[in-house]
């Protein structure tokens, strides 16, 4: 006896599940291996990065209104904040973002996390991009350039910027901790 058409049909239909379930089986796998490829990849990027930030020497570059700005090397040591030092002079370049993106970011809401921050000055907000800007910012807030919210996961201008610039409430808003340390 011949096999009936819904015999036919039932059995393509279970062909066609256990394709699917292979398929969908391989996609996770490659997902896997897409992840790993690509902290590995973002490691690499940071390790350039940081290579090419410690290496490259101080320059002069056109600032605001033409003026001329020394800029400090890659990699320099972050300064102290201290009354009437400017981030445009004093902070090399991505300490200089990261500055801006806290000072500028957070609308509503106290201080910015690091994927926040990670998206404000154009990176990926993958862990070891976020973990970068976090060492960075932990340095700024070491140096009184920036403050932390208790849990440590929220980073926001310091306290005295706050409150001379932004307006952000009574007591400059937030207390966080490291304004002068």
């Amino acid at each position: 006896m011949p096999p009936s058409p819904l015999g036919l049909l039932e059995e393509r239909r279970e062909a066609a599940r256990a394709r699917v379930e292979d398929l969908e089986a391989e996609l996770e796998r490659l997902e896997g291996e897409l992840e790993a490829a690509r902290a590995v990849l973002e490691r690499r990027v940071v390790a350039v990065e940081e290579l090419a930030e410690a290496l490259a020497p101080a320059g002069d570059v056109a600032g605001p209104k033409g003026a001329v700005v020394r800029v400090p090397p890659k990699g320099a040591v972050v300064p102290a904040w201290r009354e009437g030092l400017d981030p445009v002079d004093a902070l090399a370049p991505d300490y200089r973002r990261l500055v801006e993106a806290v000072g500028s970011g957070g609308r509503g809401v106290v201080g910015l996390t690091m994927r926040e921050v990670a998206v404000a000055v154009g990176r990926e907000p993958v862990a070891a991009v976020t973990e970068n800007l976090r060492q960075k910012a932990r340095r700024l807030v070491e140096r009184g350039w920036l403050e932390v919210d208790g849990s440590g996961s929220r980073f926001m201008p310091r306290r005295r910027a706050r409150a001379a610039g932004c307006h952000s409430g009574p007591g400059g808003g937030g207390g966080g901790r490291g304004a002068d340390s």
